[in-house]
């Protein structure tokens, strides 16, 4: 059993501090602990794997906010317009985000930043090099707890990942959920104004900024399948963010997050169900997806979709588009860094083989529940 309480005290004794910002965060965190104590049925290794990235996260919190209050110019750090790319899992979602992230005018967060943003004690402004050595030391880790995990997402500690490690600092993420079954946290998590976890992280992309000042003057380049549930939250922090959705049929990326989820849970619990896995996970990407068609229908200049199969087949003729749209100019300095990075992440994973009937999922849900995404992006493109 984790308890709460001593997770709380081991945090303030490591970093000497007490303060954790926003109460609603700890709120997330009480009951987080509560739904890993009666219902994940975490085994010995995943209670250890949880203990401990628990009192990261606490940490985290700890002393980002003792920075800011240090560091009040902080919150003068300007993000602006920032690149937001959605889409679920194997939508090519990665490579565009990588891609952009390539370009020495913008920037994004890397994993390790995501799992250790905040600074150590002792540690000089642009010189991260024990968290850097964390980050590399925990990928290694997942790697070879989930050797499958290399075929479903590109782990890479120094490569451009996804935010959704930075909202995990305010307990209003999915990030538990991907590998621990928490019904009753996923309803609370659910039922949150996630305007506050958004406002949360801008600040903490204003500290990574602040932590190195040669992002100043770089766009930040976005990305989680986790921002099409809350899209309307990021265009009411960032209003002049220019969004960029993935798109792939439903039929192969929900089983395929899916096969995530499973691959994540299988270490860390004494039994799980892929059944109730499938079922619970695509009733929330639909609702993911239909909620960010709604707001984009409704902020079509924020918007811009990207077909799978047109990127994968030229994703360097695809940036055209997406220059035009996010107001740059496609300069060769931009498509040379990107064809670098593809040369070098070319090389071949290994096949990651998912079905939904693993999932319990019959093609009738995904029909019915997608139906509207389906017949807007999927057999639109199909037909043109």
């Amino acid at each position: 059993m984790l308890n709460a309480k001593a997770l709380i005290n081991e945090a303030e004794s490591i970093t000497g501090l007490k303060n954790f910002g926003n109460p609603l965060f700890l709120d997330g965190f009480h009951r987080l602990i509560d739904s890993i104590n009666l219902e994940a049925d975490l085994n010995d290794i995943g209670m250890q794997a949880q203990h401990h990235r628990l009192i990261g996260v606490l940490a985290n919190i700890l002393r980002l906010e003792a920075d800011v209050e240090k560091y009040p110019e902080i919150l003068d750090e300007q993000i602006k317009a920032p690149i937001v790319i959605v889409g679920l899992p194997r939508t090519g979602s990665t490579m565009t985000h990588r891609l952009l992230a390539a370009d020495p005018n913008h920037t994004a967060m890397l994993w390790w930043e995501g799992r250790n943003p905040a600074m150590l004690e002792g540690e000089e402004r642009g010189n991260p090099f024990e968290r850097l050595n964390l980050g590399k030391a925990e990928v290694e880790a997942v790697v070879a707890a989930s050797p499958d995990a290399l075929t479903i997402h590109p782990w890479d500690y120094k490569g451009a990942d996804e935010e959704i490690l930075l909202l995990e600092h305010t307990f209003f993420s999915t990030v538990p959920e991907s590998f621990m079954r928490l019904p009753s946290y996923s309803a609370w998590v659910t039922q949150q104004d996630h305007k506050h976890a958004y406002k949360q992280l801008k600040v903490m992309l204003q500290y990574l900024q602040w932590q190195n000042p040669g992002r100043a003057d770089k766009r930040w380049v976005l990305k989680s399948p986790h921002h099409l549930g809350f899209i309307d939250k990021v265009l009411t922090v960032f209003p002049d963010s220019k969004i960029i959705q993935t798109h792939r049929d439903p039929h192969k990326t929900v089983p395929s997050f899916c096969s995530m989820c499973a691959n994540l849970f299988e270490p860390l619990t004494n039994s799980y169900d892929k059944d109730s896995i499938g079922a619970h996970w695509a009733n929330k990407l639909a609702n993911a997806l239909n909620h960010c068609m709604e707001v984009s229908q409704k902020n079509q200049s924020n918007f811009l979709d990207l077909d799978f199969l047109k990127m994968i087949k030229d994703p360097i003729a695809e940036m055209t588009s997406v220059y035009e749209f996010i107001d740059e100019d496609f300069s060769d300095q931009a498509e040379n860094a990107m064809k670098a990075w593809k040369e070098e992440n070319q090389h071949e994973m290994g096949a990651h083989q998912y079905s939904l009937e693993e999932f319990g999922l019959e093609e009738k849900y995904i029909e019915n529940n997608f139906k509207h995404y389906i017949q807007n992006y999927i057999k639109k493109e199909e037909n043109s």
